[in-house]
């Protein structure tokens, strides 16, 4: 499946009238105006001067191109232009899944330099949603006044506000995306019966996510549904390839080993090439044989490689635990029962956290560093 991929994009979507920015009604005139103004305040707070910049930018194809930095999924994190069309599909693909309807009120919890800002900007803007701003922080809910129909957070704002109670149960639509979510915070999430929650996967070259997995309900997703349009293969390294009609140009390869349903509508995440640990000869996928570790002996917990003269690298299992007297021997007779003989940690060690990047997810490097 190669150039047969692309489709071509009979229609564009637009912006219509009347605008709603924080529960204020505006044409687009007033509020291009409105935005241009408020940017150059220097008595508005600098994060929102950079809502009202974008705003104005966006809605002005005349004050050039808008420029991000890519997540680094595909490659190094390299700037490219973003174009503004294609968010306006993006944003549209989004409205249609979540159901989103003119007047309802959404969030922007996040940076707009980050592309997942910017997409909820440009959202609101094409559905005729009221944009809620609230500056940027890892408890979005925490001064928030009334509810919300639909907000994006990322793991840390969805820890934090689990831990300090904060009302997440007054939003409708919960999207998350941007890193990893802590087992026990998928667990408190899939408890909840508000909001819907849904856990994203995408990419800045995909102009955010293009699949979704509903994680709480009566039938919660066991995989990432693709959205409408959406094509994808595996490359022969078994990575993910997609291609988003009018947002990416044709296929576009990841490192991500991904397992594809028989429907083709959908895919597991499996991890990151980039970490397969070669043991012994034999491939080892480290994110599935933790998620298998962690549900046998209830603990977080990282497989990580060590140099070995005979395997290559050795197995090392990490496991947080605070305390003092970790049940070792115990662990190591349910993973016995459990693995097989080349699954089977050479080492195992504790560590009171493990360490883990800004986005939440484990930082494999620094954690490798602690085995020395």
């Amino acid at each position: 499946m190669g150039p047969e991929f692309h489709r071509t994009v009979k229609y564009l979507p637009d912006i219509g009238e009347p605008l709603l920015f924080e529960g204020v009604s505006y044409t687009r005139k007033s509020l291009l105006e409105y935005c241009t103004e408020e940017a150059s305040n220097s008595l508005v707070p600098a994060w929102k001067r950079e809502v009202f910049d974008f705003i104005a930018l966006f809605m002005n194809p005349a004050g050039g191109a808008i420029d991000q930095l890519s997540s680094g999924s595909t490659g190094d994190p390299k700037s490219f232009l973003l174009s503004r069309e294609a968010m306006l599909l993006s944003a549209q693909i989004t409205l249609r899944f979540f159901k989103l309807q003119r007047g309802e009120r959404v969030l922007l919890s996040l940076p707009v330099h980050y592309i997942a800002g910017k997409m909820m900007v440009v959202r609101a803007l094409l559905g005729g949603l009221d944009l809620v701003l609230t500056e940027p922080s890892s408890r979005p809910m925490q001064k928030l006044s009334g509810s919300i129909d639909f907000a994006a957070m990322v793991p840390l704002q969805i820890e934090e506000s689990f831990n300090h109670g904060d009302p997440l149960d007054r939003i409708s639509k919960l999207l998350i995306g941007g890193g990893e979510l802590h087992p026990a915070t998928r667990e408190k999430l899939s408890l909840m019966t508000t909001p819907a929650v849904y856990e994203s996967f995408g990419m800045t070259e995909t102009y955010t996510h293009f699949a979704l997995k509903r994680i709480n309900g009566s039938e919660p997703d066991s995989d990432f549904k693709l959205l409408e349009g959406v094509h994808i293969r595996l490359d022969p390294r078994a990575c993910l390839e997609v291609e988003v009609p009018g947002i990416t140009d044709g296929l576009l390869a990841t490192n991500d080993l991904v397992e594809i349903n028989e429907q083709g509508d959908g895919f597991s995440w499996l991890g990151r090439i980039d970490n397969l640990i070669n043991s012994g000869g034999v491939k080892i996928i480290p994110e599935v044989l933790e998620e298998r570790i962690r549900e046998c002996i209830g603990h977080e917990c990282l497989v990580l490689p060590e140099p070995d003269r005979k395997l290559g690298n050795r197995l090392v299992l990490m496991v947080e635990f605070e305390g003092d007297d970790p049940p070792l021997e115990l662990w190591k007779d349910l993973l016995r029962n459990r693995l097989s003989a080349y699954e089977q940690p050479k080492r195992v060690l504790t560590v009171e956290a493990l360490p883990r990047n800004n986005s939440m997810k484990p930082d494999r490097t620094s954690s490798r560093s602690l085995l020395l």
